[in-house]
């Protein structure tokens, strides 16, 4: 194997689970259990990864042309470089690749242009399997628990106490406006997971 291939493969790597950790973390805490089969998200995952594996590819054309920096301790290894690139693969994606220049005006070209043709799309299809994985996941739920003030006092009487108590007001705030079970158990499990919610809604 190329000496240049393994440290490419290992930004791909830590590229790939930085931008799954993102949105498991984050935007989908909760449900990310039922996005494991989603084609969308691995496809996603996958295209930060072989970004992050072409800039290690070309990194060094990157460095000479003055398009990248990189500076601090051990950057010389070109694992430790790969780790850095993978970490910080969304700063990267400024990279400019070249200039369109349209009368007077010169109009940069980068990595993030590229990718805002698919990304808005695919976030999307991310977006929609989990929405489809919620509501079929909630249905026995939903079945098995059809009384409404029933609901909304299980979650309320199940909130942590370490919630702050602005966010506690808040949520018991949004739980009060839901008009059915299942959009009352959705703002549950979104928030708080799988594990608390299958324990305050035993089937």
């Amino acid at each position: 194997m190329s000496a240049d291939v393994l440290p490419a493969l290992a930004a791909g790597l830590v590229a790939a689970v930085v931008v799954l950790l993102e949105l498991v973390t984050g935007q989908y805490r909760g449900t990310a259990f039922l996005l494991r089969k989603s084609g969308w998200l691995w496809a996603y995952v996958l295209t930060y990864g072989a970004i992050a594996i072409g800039v290690m590819l070309s990194l060094q054309a990157l460095l000479e042309a003055g398009h990248l920096k990189i500076e601090g301790l051990g950057l010389s290894d070109p694992m430790i470089r790969a780790f850095a690139v993978g970490v910080t693969i969304r700063a990267l994606l400024n990279i400019r690749l070249f200039n369109v220049t349209v009368g007077s005006q010169q109009v940069p070209v980068g990595v993030a242009s590229l990718l805002q043709l698919f990304e808005p799309w695919l976030l999307f299809q991310i977006e929609l399997d989990e929405f489809n994985g919620v509501r079929s996941y909630l249905e026995p739920f939903v079945a098995r628990y059809p009384d409404l003030v029933d609901v909304k006092k299980r979650i309320k009487g199940n909130l942590p106490p370490s919630l702050p108590d602005a966010e506690r007001s808040a949520l018991e705030l949004d739980v009060d406006t839901k008009q059915e079970v299942g959009a009352a158990m959705e703002l549950y499990l979104r928030r708080f997971g799988e594990r608390t919610f299958k324990r305050v809604f035993p089937l």
